[in-house]
């Protein structure tokens, strides 16, 4: 069966997985660097694949929300790529869309693909990490959503918007009041950023139903999982499903291949 290379590139982080067999074989992170060369990131990810045995890919996407490094993950991608890879642009694939497509990430227009592909009713969208974005999805239509910061933006605000904050590092904790500046600000911080993200998902609920399933995805996922307070159905790989299903859609239609 087909070897898939899906890079998902993020603010933060980029996101890589080798699908074979249908199965996520191996799954890398690397931190976003603007100062990496093409020949850089070629050498790394031609590494990681020797890692695992694999000299070439039969096909690759990519979604990506930093335009800059775009065009050389798709330089990347052709040199380990048996065929042209595809970059994930918004609409199309499956799901319709309601949000104007120039807008709209490509990560979060495929966690909603992969979403509505395992619930297939309406359903809350829920990415954590640089970013809050909760999304609601119904009909096989992507309605649009929310996004607010994530929790070291939230901690980072504080820090160089005042004289004497510190700068902490952010964290869910058990105490609701800090007994000195530093828990406290990861205090704010920490259960701010749950109830900030609780009162969006409960927020679209009021609008696609109350009883909307929640797929919770992201860094900050496992974290806030326990402390929202309903249930959740907590996908770490669903960046990575949207793009596996965005690529099978191209490989059925392959007429609408960009």
């Amino acid at each position: 069966m087909a070897r898939l290379l899906a890079i998902d590139i993020g603010n933060t982080h980029i996101k890589i997985g080798l699908l074979h067999q249908g199965q996520w074989i191996e799954e890398w992170r690397l931190a976003t660097d603007m100062r990496r060369t093409p020949d850089e990131y070629r050498l790394f990810v031609r590494g990681l694949l020797l890692e695992s045995n694999v000299e070439a890919v039969d096909r690759a996407i990519v979604a990506s929300v930093v335009p800059l490094l775009t065009p050389f993950f798709l330089r990347v991608l052709e040199s380990v790529s048996l065929v042209l890879p595809h970059e994930v642009v918004p609409p199309g694939y499956g799901l319709e869309v309601d949000y104007p497509p120039a807008n709209l990430g490509p990560d979060r227009f495929v966690n909603a693909l992969a979403a509505w592909e395992l619930m297939h009713q309406p359903v809350v969208v829920v990415d954590v990490g640089t970013t809050a974005t909760v999304d609601a999805v119904a009909d096989g239509v992507f309605l649009g959503g929310a996004i607010a910061p994530g929790p070291h933006f939230l901690a980072q605000a504080l820090a160089q918007g005042t004289a004497r904050l510190p700068l902490v590092t952010p964290a869910i904790e058990p105490w609701s009041i800090g007994k000195n500046t530093e828990q406290a600000i990861r205090s704010g911080v920490g259960q701010g950023f749950v109830g900030m993200v609780k009162g969006l998902i409960e927020n679209t609920r009021s609008v696609i139903g109350v009883d909307a399933p929640v797929v919770l995805t992201g860094g900050w996922g496992q974290r806030l999982a326990p402390h929202l307070g309903f249930p959740i159905r907590l996908e770490p790989q669903l960046t990575l499903e949207g793009l596996r299903l965005a690529d099978q859609w191209l490989h059925v239609h392959p007429v609408h291949e960009r």
